[in-house]
């Protein structure tokens, strides 16, 4: 079990999310902590929701497939690292398929949902953008998912738009943004 899951749904493993990402994993180690990391367009046999239902049984997603470590990890870790880039105002959908799949997270109790993974689990998120047309509102977005059907505690988001600033690996204050949000977790 680690500590820390990061995932980052980017296709590119050089990019933005990645580098930020790269920076919170480099000084959660440096404090001992075990982390996890998953790239999302890795995965192989993958797919959404669907539909089933057999998560209300089980308690958790029944798919067996290329999201299952990923998703049995974010349960497990008492952290969690959700790094998405805008793509065209959304997130991108290596994200949503993963977003889909929370739903085995979520159980039905006499009043209605109930969360089947330990609520408070500290959670930080990274949306990236070249243009930043729409990273604030995925970053509000995600952040309503995972606190409100999920119970978790939202402790920071990273919004880094490429723009004038350049790339992430390259901007110390984002850097510097990345060690502080990392530190919460």
């Amino acid at each position: 079990m680690s500590d820390v899951t990061a995932v980052i749904a980017s296709p590119r493993k050089n990019g933005n999310c990645a580098a930020i990402v790269g920076k919170m994993v480099e000084t959660l180690e440096a404090e001992g902590k075990k982390v996890d990391v998953f790239y999302l367009n890795q995965l192989e046999n993958v797919k959404g929701c669907q539909a089933c239902m057999g998560c209300k049984k089980a308690g958790h997603c029944v798919r067996n497939d290329g999201l299952t470590p990923v998703l049995n990890s974010i349960a497990e870790s008492g952290s969690v690292i959700l790094a998405t880039p805008d793509y065209f105002g959304q997130a991108v959908s290596q994200y949503r398929m993963l977003e889909d799949r929370f739903y085995g997270y979520v159980g039905m109790g006499p009043n209605g949902f109930v969360c089947n993974i330990p609520e408070g689990k500290k959670v930080a998120t990274v949306v990236t953008s070249g243009s930043g047309a729409g990273t604030e509102n995925i970053a509000a977005t995600i952040k309503n998912v995972l606190g409100g059907f999920l119970k978790c505690d939202v402790v920071g988001n990273i919004d880094y738009r490429e723009g004038p600033n350049g790339p992430a690996k390259d901007n110390a204050a984002v850097m510097e943004e990345a060690v502080a949000l990392a530190k919460k977790l």
